[in-house]
């Protein structure tokens, strides 16, 4: 992980190109983004975890009990049309939206985050970043994604 520390009057191109350096002046948030990207290279996912308010935590960290769950992502439809989107925000239906899902194992970020990066190539979106997963009354998990 990050275990150099390499000042910046130091750093040529191979340091530069190299994985796990620590810069002297980077913040808590930066070494933490830091953290969360290196995780994401492990996990080999394409999706970006943006739920930061747990700080650093393992690929095993348990976020939700032990036990399997199905994650649900709701998005727009890349197919809607304006009319549907606008009948949608007046009524609150769902004409402009299609729901995917996948299976995380257990409760633990590993999991969450590859079915999460499913239900995100699933739908087609540009919307990469998982911001949030919040436990329905059917014991199903809702994602929640931005860009």
């Amino acid at each position: 992980m990050l275990d150099q520390t390499v000042k910046f009057e130091d750093v040529s191109a191979e340091t530069i190109a190299m994985e796990d350096v620590q810069f002297e002046d980077a913040d808590q948030f930066t070494l933490d983004m830091e953290h969360w990207n290196d995780m994401m290279d492990e996990l080999g996912v394409n999706s970006i975890w943006s739920i930061y308010d747990g700080g650093r935590m393992s690929p095993d960290a348990r976020i939700f009990s032990k036990k399997m769950r199905k994650v649900t992502y709701e998005f727009v439809r890349p197919d809607a049309t304006l009319e549907e989107i606008e009948a949608d925000l007046r009524d609150g239906g769902k004409r402009a939206s299609a729901e995917v899902s996948a299976w995380a194992i257990d409760g633990t970020v590993k999991c969450l985050w590859l079915a999460a990066d499913s239900c995100i190539k699933q739908s087609g979106t540009h919307h990469s970043y998982i911001e949030d997963f919040q436990i329905q009354e059917d014991g199903t998990v809702s994602l929640t994604t931005g860009s």
